[in-house]
């Protein structure tokens, strides 16, 4: 029986917009790979997350030379430039002090069939460990070669706990939504999370992905998915689960343009860990606002956030796009 929390994400409809905004616009040739100009969102596409109309938000994660978090920072320990000239920084808060919305999406595909179980047991621990405020939010989303909400957004854990058995059972009732030929649609997963309604207010947003980092079948490219999480300043966050199959360089790429990190499963590094490392990250950050220079419409702009003691880094996305 189907749960009633069981939803597809209103991806095909989407896809067929944003696919009809593609043809209208000609196409940008990179030296790896041609690709369509930048996705335009939905009129009720979610915007990227302000503190206001007028200013552009960060998320980013300090850490030591050792690779931890560091906490208790102040905006002086921050150097900003947008398109190389330095900004000020007008916002700045702690992450923690803001609510968390958070999508784990899981890669159901063939090649990931003997990992689920793993996933699931891990996952009952991980919604609780980040769920740690009244307003932290999460949804629960699957992905092969069709894309399903098995959670919409919510504030229960218990809700998502019991969503992760889903993961094990077939959805042959959507089979007829399926594109033929499609086979592991992780950059449309990606595209169609980020257009989920997470809201204006300030707060923080993460992807959690679990997959090989193989896409077999997407009507959009690396390119496009990268864009789309930055429009809605996501922080994607992925985890390699593969004895050596799949493309763990697209999911590092993926990780690095959003702020987010890479991770792989080895026998010295469990999920479970991982997910560790990941709640320690979201709880940590800093969430950092400027005035854009550049008011223009969708246009991309590069970032450069700095630490002023270069014994640390920062991890935060690399640009964004002024809202159309």
């Amino acid at each position: 029986m189907t749960p009633p929390w069981l939803t597809p994400l209103p991806l095909f409809a989407l896809l067929a917009a944003l696919s009809a905004a593609f043809a209208q616009s000609p196409p940008a040739t990179t030296p790896a790979e041609t690709a369509p100009t930048a996705i335009s969102p939905q009129a009720d596409a979610t915007p990227t997350l302000k503190v206001n109309s007028t200013l552009v938000a960060v998320s980013a994660i300090v850490r030591d030379k050792s690779g931890q978090p560091v906490p208790n920072l102040t905006r002086d320990a921050f150097l900003l430039k947008q398109d190389g000239k330095p900004q000020p920084i007008t916002y700045f808060s702690q992450g923690s002090d803001l609510p968390l919305a958070l999508a784990l999406m899981v890669d159901t595909s063939g090649s990931q069939r003997n990992y689920i179980q793993d996933e699931i047991a891990a996952g009952r621990a991980f919604f609780p460990a980040m769920l740690t405020r009244p307003d932290d939010r999460a949804v629960l989303v699957q992905f092969d070669s069709t894309i399903l909400q098995l959670v919409k957004l919510t504030t229960s854990t218990t809700t998502l706990e019991h969503g992760l058995a889903y993961l094990t059972q077939s959805h042959s009732d959507y089979q007829n939504q399926i594109r033929a030929n499609a086979g592991t649609l992780l950059y449309d997963a990606i595209i169609a999370v980020s257009h989920l309604n997470y809201g204006t207010a300030p707060g923080r947003r993460a992807m959690v992905i679990l997959t090989d980092g193989g896409d077999n079948g997407s009507k959009f490219n690396k390119k496009n998915a990268i864009e789309e999480a930055q429009r809605a300043d996501i922080m994607v966050y992925t985890v390699y689960y593969s004895n050596g199959g799949g493309d763990e360089g697209v999911l590092k790429d993926l990780s690095r343009q959003t702020g987010g990190r890479e991770f792989s499963v080895t026998p010295t590094q469990s999920l479970q860990q991982i997910y560790t490392a990941i709640a320690d990250d979201l709880r940590l950050q800093y969430q950092i606002g400027y005035r854009p220079p550049d008011p223009r419409p969708d246009r991309y702009h590069k970032i450069d956030l700095e630490p002023t003691d270069k014994s640390l880094r920062i991890e935060a996305r690399e640009g964004y796009f002024t809202p159309k």
